[in-house]
């Protein structure tokens, strides 16, 4: 048959071999093999044999030609695979050895068989594609029952069950539920998932029904919560009722507390509490050291507020704290750091078996004490001791956060990028989207503004943000500071638009958002709404007793608002206060408030200030901020007269900004080949300098403002809005390369010297701005 086809590179030893190796010698299978062949348009010696639908037809066929007996025996080969043995088989099927032998005979005759196997995968694919879907199901089913009786393995009994997609059997389901952890444990979710399905679609009582929810969650949390968010309100109403299993509280509390479900969760673990089977009242919990304490970690990190509220109602006033532990344990009380003193002997006597969430919740008390040193070796015993999971990936990530919040960003760089690639390699979507999330937030602090986007989109893309509950604020805030630094107002805006959950704005991710929202307002030219999302963060984390420079400096934040509004006088007293706040360290909180602070100073206060900020943010590698100190003492030293210095600078804060991304404009490249025009900053939207380029409201609110008015008076003066007032000063900066009123005058000359209103050289303009 081969020598009939008579085509080139059909006549070798390989392909001889295929075909003999795959059709048995039979004709019938032969042929359908070739036309298989050539219809691929395989004429190379080289293309291996690729069995199509010529070789399932013909399979059939030669099925067809057999009796009843032969053809079930092969149906029942392809349904129990190739481990499974004769015996077994013929107990699946019912018939008995003798009759099972003669069909092997039959089927290695065939062509189909050879030593009881399949010849070909393709082989047994068409004998399971021919069977009658209901004929198949049972046979799965029936393999699934003989296979357990024999002792055959988890992995190999739940196949039949899948494939059977039922499980009414008690011992069936428990195979199922065996089989969904083992598959998860070794990051096989997909499989997990799909055991767990058919274990939910089957006859189930009420308290395997509940097992099987809490496990789906707790699989599908790894893929996107988003998708199993369905099963939490059974699973809560089953917690109240104390139906749910002692063992998935904690978890309960945890998801319900990932989507801002705060009182539910709560409710959840004083139910558990009272019913004598939360971990906070029984120090004798079974289980890992560190297995019961991640709703505590949640508490204490996630949720800021509660603790403070806690240890509020627990002393009486708030911001103190009594060494007095209450009797009577809550959730709020362990988020607190209270604990009863059966608790404390416990703790000592596990030493360091201490769960990770438990260090977490340390190390952010070492932050918030000011004790950076500590929670760094903290968080590295964290990083280093414990394996990426479910139950501890909140730990690293608030252990990566601890490293960025101590400005030790190498490290953390370092971390992360470990645990990325083995979220990746254990294929866990959700793992995957939180560090990169992670990711973003230290790229953004090192001034790589375009890998930190690019970071928070890749992040927002593996899990949609309706699967991040109050977390999607993290990575929506890390696009929003980078789109905005790198002057992309439009694209930061369009994230500004997607919605995040009220009770985001209770975690510190929340305070992340709100700073982004703010400086995207500041240089959106919305300078008043800016100063409201700053001293919402200022509220809300002294109200927490949460006041950390490092994490959100909303007091420098308020202060460069104040900036822009003329009010330098508020400006200076909060970025003093910051620095009083921040004391003598090396960290980028002090640079940051160093920088306002020389902000709101005449020029040669300035540049000790600067040259502070700029060390500091050199040695611990922030590039964008270090871009904007660079800048501003260039801008000091030309006020100063020294223009060397000035274009030395900046040239460097150029060098800078092009390093993070940042557009310089055409004029401040000019100022490196030496023109003696003062070069454009950088770092803020805006390349036109000279008061024509100004509309006529715009020339007229700056030079109001230049001679001395208040906003108010301005917008009485011109019959305008404050906030419009505000609108035209904001382009009227950006236009003039500026950053506050003092500078105005430079750039508007005579024009609107103050003092001089009426002088003769400023009639001409007084006509276009009809003021004066």
């Amino acid at each position: 048959m081969i020598h009939e086809a008579d085509e080139p590179g059909w006549r070798t030893r390989k392909l001889v071999s295929q075909i003999h190796r795959a059709g048995g010698g039979s004709p019938l299978l032969t042929r359908a093999l070739i036309e298989d062949h050539r219809a691929a348009g395989a004429t190379s010696a080289r293309a291996d044999l690729a069995p199509g639908e010529a070789f399932a037809r013909a399979v059939m066929t030669a099925l067809y030609r057999s009796d009843t007996a032969t053809c079930r025996l092969a149906g029942a080969l392809a349904v129990a695979g190739p481990d499974v043995s004769l015996a077994e088989v013929v107990e699946a099927l019912g018939g008995t050895r003798e009759s099972a032998h003669r069909g092997l005979r039959a089927l290695n005759e065939a062509g189909l068989l050879d030593a009881g196997w399949f010849r070909h995968e393709a082989g047994r694919a068409a004998v399971l594609r021919g069977m009658d879907p209901a004929d198949r199901t049972r046979l799965e089913a029936r393999f699934a029952q003989v296979l357990h009786e024999h002792g055959a393995a988890a992995s190999v009994v739940v196949r039949h069950l899948i494939a059977a997609r039922k499980a009414d059997a008690p011992w069936a389901l428990r195979v199922l539920i065996e089989a969904a952890g083992r598959a998860l444990a070794d990051d096989e979710v997909g499989l997990a998932l799909t055991c767990l399905r058919v274990a939910r679609d089957s006859r189930t009582d009420e308290r395997q029904a509940l097992e099987i929810r809490a496990a789906l969650t707790r699989a599908g949390w790894r893929v996107n919560p988003a998708g199993v968010a369905q099963h939490l309100p059974e699973l809560t109403t089953a917690a109240f009722d104390g139906r749910l299993d002692p063992r998935h509280v904690d978890e309960l509390a945890a998801h319900l507390l990932w989507f801002g479900q705060v009182e539910r969760a709560l409710g959840v673990l004083r139910t558990a509490e009272r019913n004598g089977t939360s971990p906070f009242g029984r120090p004798g919990t079974s289980g890992a050291p560190y297995e019961h304490d991640g709703p505590r970690g949640w508490l204490t990190y996630a949720y800021p507020g509660l603790a403070a509220s806690a240890r509020t109602r627990a002393t009486g006033a708030p911001g103190r704290r009594t060494a007095a532990a209450p009797r009577q344990r809550t959730p709020e009380h362990a988020a607190a750091g209270h604990e009863t003193p059966e608790e404390s002997a416990l703790r000592h006597e596990r030493g360091r078996a201490r769960g990770p969430h438990q260090r977490a919740a340390s190390l952010m008390k070492a932050l918030l004490a000011g004790a950076d040193g500590k929670a760094v070796v903290r968080a590295e015993q964290i990083l280093q001791s414990t394996r990426l999971g479910d139950r501890t990936l909140t730990a690293l990530l608030v252990a990566l956060d601890a490293l960025v919040l101590a400005d030790r960003l190498d490290l953390a760089a370092h971390w992360c990028g470990i645990l990325r690639e083995e979220a990746a390699a254990r294929r866990a979507p959700m793992w995957q989207a939180l560090l990169a999330s992670a990711r973003a937030r230290i790229a953004v602090r090192t001034g790589a503004l375009a890998a930190a986007e690019e970071s928070a989109r890749t992040a927002l893309a593996l899990v949609p943000a309706d699967g991040w509950g109050v977390a999607v604020a993290s990575p929506l805030a890390t696009s929003v500071c980078a789109l905005t630094a790198l002057g992309r107002l439009d694209e930061a805006a369009s994230w500004l638009s997607v919605p995040v959950p009220d009770p985001a704005f209770q975690t510190p991710d929340g305070l992340l958002y709100l700073r982004a929202r703010g400086h995207h307002y500041l240089a959106s030219g919305r300078p008043y709404a800016a100063l409201d999302d700053f001293l919402t963060c200022g509220d809300l984390m002294t109200r927490w007793e949460y006041d950390l420079p490092a994490l959100v400096p909303w007091r420098t934040d308020a202060a460069e608002a104040h900036l822009r509004l003329g009010e330098s006088e508020r400006a200076r007293a909060l970025a003093e206060e910051q620095l009083a706040l921040v004391g003598r360290g090396k960290g980028w909180a002090r640079a940051t408030s160093l920088r306002v602070l020389a902000g709101t100073l005449s020029a040669g206060r300035r540049p000790p200030l600067l040259d502070e900020a700029m060390e500091i943010l050199r040695e611990r590698g922030y590039r964008f901020d270090l871009g904007r100190a660079t800048e501003e003492s260039a801008r000091a030293q030309r006020e100063l007269g020294k223009s060397g210095q000035a274009r030395a600078l900046a040239r460097k804060a150029q060098q800078l900004a092009e390093e993070c991304g940042v557009p310089v404009p055409r004029a401040a490249r000019a100022a490196d080949a030496g023109s003696p025009q003062p070069p454009e900053q950088p770092w803020a939207p805006g390349n036109r300098r000279h008061p024509d380029e100004l509309s006529n409201a715009e020339l007229r609110v700056a030079t109001l403002a230049v001679q001395g008015h208040t906003n108010r008076e301005i917008a009485d003066k011109l019959f305008i809005t404050i906030s419009t007032v505000e609108q035209h000063l904001t382009r009227a900066y950006r236009k003039l390369a500026v950053q506050r009123r003092a500078d105005l005058a430079a750039k508007l000359g005579p024009l609107a010297a103050p003092g001089d209103r009426d002088g003769p050289a400023t009639r001409d303009v007084c006509d276009r701005l009809h003021v004066g």
